[in-house]
């Protein structure tokens, strides 16, 4: 192991012990305490919640199979069939609304099967809490309907309700709510009532989960590989693109100034015998240079897909077998191995062999 990946891991595991529910992988294991995750619903909307049920856990939507996926933190449905999507956001990425449409769209998407008729979609709420004011109104909650224009008291019906917390803007009561209590410990870890107090329980006892640990672990591993993965790609990628533009510039450049040249030359030996002689010329540089471009175009885009299909393919086996491996480590109380299977790629084989594990 180098030295360099001991320390990602030491890096890795200090972090561990010194995350806050506003980390969306500790957010997610704090929200599988269903009582837990119902509190916060009802502090969040100020009703009452008789019980909740998961639609999925850390769940991944798809509208087609072309179509972007997204992994929801927290998504669950009441006793009257409404449909929550709950977000931890730390990160200011200003695209959120947006994201909230596409949110919305999905959760419809997964309610109905074929044929059924659109009154069978139940509601749907899309939160963000946010370590952020995400408007800058200094406002602790933003909650959204749609309604008409003309007036704000029809409303359009739809059942979508997309609400935004910011736990860093400033209490608009004087006095102290539960939903107050609630941000202030996303925002500082604050403990200063009966809802803060139990997130913290089982904030702790989620980070005590060595399970989960070495989830996160394996998570951010691979979070960090694939960046390391995506730079040298990236660096790679814009050195060929620039190779090409200016390949293109340097050759559009070469054309202007030949027929510059050709046209001040064939002006002066003959207007008929000029234009005759630059049509013959012109067509066959087009016919040679579009057969060109043409194969260099179908090459890269060919070069493209054949690698991306072979690196998919290719992580694909390679997390199976892998899943199969730590599971079997674990099994055999063999956890201390764990990292090294995942980082050093000739233990990996070696455990790969004495387990037996084929591809």
């Amino acid at each position: 192991m180098t030295r360099e990946t001991a320390e990602m891991i030491q890096s890795i595991d200090e972090r561990w012990s010194n995350l806050t529910i506003a980390n969306d992988f500790v957010f997610c294991k704090t929200m599988l305490n269903t009582d837990l995750c119902r509190e916060v619903l009802e502090t969040i909307l100020g009703v009452p919640i008789e019980r909740i049920e998961y639609v999925g856990r850390h769940e991944q939507l798809d509208a087609s199979p072309e179509g972007k996926s997204v992994c929801l933190d927290v998504y669950v449905r009441d006793e009257a069939g409404t449909v929550y999507n709950v977000e931890m956001q730390t990160t200011d990425t200003r695209e959120l609304p947006r994201r909230s449409r596409y949110y919305h769209a999905l959760m419809a998407v997964d309610q109905l099967t074929k044929g059924s008729p659109y009154n069978a979609l139940k509601d749907t709420y899309v939160i963000f809490i946010c370590r952020f004011d995400p408007f800058k109104l200094g406002r602790r909650v933003y909650y959204f309907e749609n309604t008409c224009r003309g007036d704000d008291r029809l409303t359009l019906g739809d059942g979508t309700k997309t609400i935004f917390l910011s736990a860093t803007a400033p209490k608009q009561e004087p006095a102290e709510s539960r939903l107050d209590e609630f941000l202030d410990y996303v925002a500082s870890g604050t403990v200063a009532g009966e809802l803060s107090a139990k997130l913290a329980a089982e904030v702790a006892s989620v980070l005590d989960n060595q399970k989960w640990r070495l989830e996160y672990m394996m998570l951010e591993v691979r979070d960090q590989l694939n960046f390391d993965r995506g730079v040298l790609q990236g660096r790679a990628e814009g050195l060929a693109q620039g190779l090409a533009q200016g390949k293109e510039q340097g050759l559009a450049e070469g054309i202007a100034q030949g027929r510059e040249a050709g046209l001040a030359e064939g002006l002066a030996q003959g207007k008929e015998a000029g234009l005759a002689e630059g049509l013959a010329q012109g067509k066959e540089q087009g016919l040679t240079e579009g057969l060109a471009q043409g194969r260099e175009a179908g090459l890269a885009e060919g070069l493209a897909q054949g690698k991306e299909q072979g690196r998919s393919e290719g992580m694909a086996e390679g997390e199976e077998r892998l899943a199969r491996l730590l599971a079997a480590l674990i099994a055999d109380g063999r956890e201390g191995q764990v990292a090294q299977a995942v980082l050093d790629p000739a233990a990996r084989e070696g455990l790969y062999r004495s387990y037996g594990i084929d591809r």
